[in-house]
């Protein structure tokens, strides 16, 4: 089977193209540079330099459908947001053929809007941090007597919000004051945009990863965050999996459910030390960050959903894997050692029970440990690690030449 690969830069595109490659697939991997860390693995058959989705999105779905019908291609894997907008509305005229792995636009749309996704939690009567909805900056200062307790944090509704031919980038951030928080409102461009302000949850957070049809879950795996980049939250880069937890099972379900969702998502909350409570924290209606870790313990998501698209469905849920098991990020790891290095954990807004420096230097420096294994590092498959290295080198050159 030939399948398209978007974004061969991202380590989720790595672990989906060394997945389904291994399963006999030939895969063909996109990216907006000439090489990117996917197309460096030895089981990526074909590789095509596109142009950025963020930047030139007409041009980079013409370039996808030549690509398709050049390589006959049967299943097309968007692996970020972008991608799954921009090629949505091609569904539609693609050769009967030809399957793209995503949700349809407003499946997507349902459970990527952060906004939409809490006021659909609290009619659900899932958990979420206290919230305050704005719709645009205008209506701040009538909200501001709503929010009690700093530090608070910001949520653009979208993590990447369509401007035209492009994306605006919108990630976390932070206010410890009332100050701060109109200084956001009044300064960063992604806030002129519908918007919530939360609690700040203090507590274990947990991906759930799922294969989901419609009302039911195919196959389940959880993990936690134990280092992150940046240290306050973000993208892991040391994971580890832990038990399915029944109460974030169910809430995921029943979230899913009300959108009638079909294929991979992963429902990530924070058990709130104060209450108890797992929250809701977002969804991701795409291959996540961590998937190496699902893989190397047990459950093959990019093998499971391409089952899935050919219509095979197990008759109950795919649940055993290894517990325990760790998967780190070698350069995320100093990277979260050099911001812990350079910054204060007051700065960077962690909480007093984070792990401490010396722990962050130890982290980097474990390079074999018991119920570990590596997300790019693979040394049945060196290309994509050398390539990583390669390339931090020269940004790190590259900032010192600036």
């Amino acid at each position: 089977m030939n399948v398209l690969v978007t974004e061969g830069g991202n380590r989720s595109s790595l672990a989906v193209t060394r997945s389904l490659g291994r399963r006999g697939c030939r895969v063909v991997v996109t990216g907006a540079e000439s090489r990117n860390l996917a197309s460096s693995s030895s089981f990526c058959r074909a590789s095509y330099l596109v142009p950025d989705p963020i930047q030139a999105g007409a041009e980079y779905v013409a370039a996808i459908r030549e690509i398709v019908d050049k390589e006959g291609i049967e299943v097309i894997i968007p692996m970020t947001e972008p991608s799954i907008y921009l090629l949505n509305p091609m569904r539609a005229s693609l050769p009967p053929k030809v399957v793209l792995a995503c949700p349809p636009a407003e499946k997507m749309a349902a459970v990527s809007d952060k906004l939409h996704l809490c006021q659909l939690a609290e009619r659900l009567d899932v958990p979420i941090p206290l919230t305050v909805y704005l719709s645009g900056p205008a209506v701040l200062d009538a909200r501001l007597d709503e929010i009690e307790r700093y530090p608070v944090v910001v949520k653009p509704a979208l993590s990447k919000i369509q401007e035209g031919h492009g994306f605006l980038s919108a990630g976390i951030m932070y206010a410890s004051s009332r100050e701060e928080l109109k200084y956001l409102y009044e300064t960063v461009d992604v806030l002129r945009h519908p918007s919530m302000i939360q609690e700040k949850v203090v507590g274990p957070g947990t991906g759930l990863f799922t294969l989901y049809d419609s009302d039911r879950h195919l196959a389940l795996f959880s993990h936690r965050r134990l280092r992150e980049k940046p240290p306050s939250g973000g993208v892991s880069v040391i994971s580890e999996s832990i038990p399915l937890d029944e109460e974030m099972v169910d809430a995921a379900g029943r979230l899913l459910a009300a959108v009638g969702w079909q294929g991979v998502a992963m429902v990530e909350f924070k058990r709130d030390l104060r209450d108890g409570k797992a929250k809701l924290m977002e969804i991701n209606g795409r291959f996540w960050g961590s998937l190496q870790l699902a893989v190397a313990c047990g459950v093959d998501f990019p093998g499971l959903l391409l089952d899935y698209l050919q219509g095979e469905k197990p008759l109950s849920p795919f649940i055993g894997y290894r517990i325990g098991h760790k998967l780190k990020w070698f350069l995320g790891t100093l990277d979260h050692l050099l911001i812990r290095l350079k910054n204060s954990d007051e700065s960077l807004n962690l909480p007093p029970d984070c792990p401490s420096k010396c722990q962050a230097i130890i982290d980097f420096l474990m390079l074999s440990e018991r119920n570990t294994s590596f997300d790019v590092l693979d040394r049945h498959d060196l290309g994509p690690f050398w390539f990583e290295v390669r390339s931090y080198i020269r940004q790190v050159l590259g900032a010192r030449d600036d």
